[in-house]
């Protein structure tokens, strides 16, 4: 868990003056095309909060986690805070570099798959397809990091699966390690250890909380009850988020039809679940037109 004493607030970026965004980030994974033959009434309701929310002028825009290839997080913070890098510029952490599928024919020659396909025979190209030393996996969290620092507010769709987070959402969160204090002065060093400690044991060095200032608000539907958006509160209020007024919208679907066939439609002709999420789309805009759209955070320690 980060923690540690801010040096400033509201500090990093000023979105005065620009039109105020608000970015939905759907987590759930049933899909009308998959196994489940349907999606997620969770985006639904999300759909429903954005168009509130461009009723009081904002820009909205709506993250299909369902599209991105989002991998997991590799966890190095835990071995020293500046191991964990983030480059504003390019919106990645140095985990993961490359946003297309990458095959290296050598220390310094790399080319996207398709290329590689190209330029390789047949057998050189499956070999090192399949060896891990030589073909990177493209990696879609930038997309994710560049919509949420470019925003005001930030709207989480989840479900609940199996009484706890989806999948979707766990690889996605893992890696908001990099927006809360991904160092980027030692971006490009090859994850030098001796770099990241030596960093680290400067007291004067601080680390950014991108996010720090921006309002968020969740959505949930499910059959287990909302056992999700606790921990998202959690995580999001330890990153500097404001949660905001009543705001989270959630549906528990029952049991009652044992088809589960009435669910969506029930969902979605539920009066509370319409107006809990109705008012969070407006009361998110309304609560950012009072702030001063200023926005991140320093902090010694993590």
């Amino acid at each position: 868990m980060k923690r540690g004493n801010l040096e400033k607030t509201n500090c990093l970026y000023n979105f005065k003056g620009r039109k105020i965004k608000i970015v939905g980030i759907s987590c759930s994974k049933r899909n009308s095309h998959e196994c489940a033959r349907e999606d997620p009434t969770s985006i639904e309701l999300l759909k429903i909060a954005l168009k509130e929310a461009e009723k009081l002028g904002a820009e909205t825009e709506i993250i299909d986690l369902r599209e991105l290839k989002i991998n997991a997080c590799n966890e190095c913070y835990s071995t020293c805070p500046a191991q964990c890098r983030f480059n504003e510029k390019t919106y990645q952490c140095d985990c993961y570099l490359f946003k297309h599928d990458t095959i290296f024919v050598n220390e310094r020659e790399f080319y996207p798959i398709e290329e590689a396909y190209d330029k390789l025979t047949k057998k050189e190209f499956f070999e090192k397809y399949f060896d891990k030393g030589t073909f990177a996996r493209r990696d879609d969290m930038w997309i994710v990091y560049k919509k949420m620092l470019e925003a005001d507010g930030i709207i989480f769709s989840t479900s609940t699966s199996y009484y706890s987070r989806n999948a979707l959402l766990q690889s996605m969160l893992s890696r908001f390690c990099a927006l809360d204090g991904g160092v980027e002065k030692i971006w490009g060093d090859g994850k030098n250890l001796g770099n990241s400690i030596k960093y680290s044991s400067n007291k004067t060095n601080a680390y950014k909380m991108r996010l720090y200032g921006k309002q968020v608000g969740f959505i949930n539907v499910s059959k287990e009850g909302d056992s999700v958006t606790p921990d998202l509160m959690k995580a999001c209020t330890m990153m500097g988020m404001k949660i905001i007024p009543l705001g989270v919208s959630y549906h528990v679907q029952w049991y009652n039809d044992p088809t589960h066939r009435k669910d969506k439609n029930l969902t979605l002709k539920d009066p509370y679940t319409l107006q809990l999420t109705k008012h969070l789309g407006k009361k998110i805009v309304e609560e950012v037109k009072q702030s001063n759209r200023t926005y991140g955070a320093l902090s010694k320690v993590v």
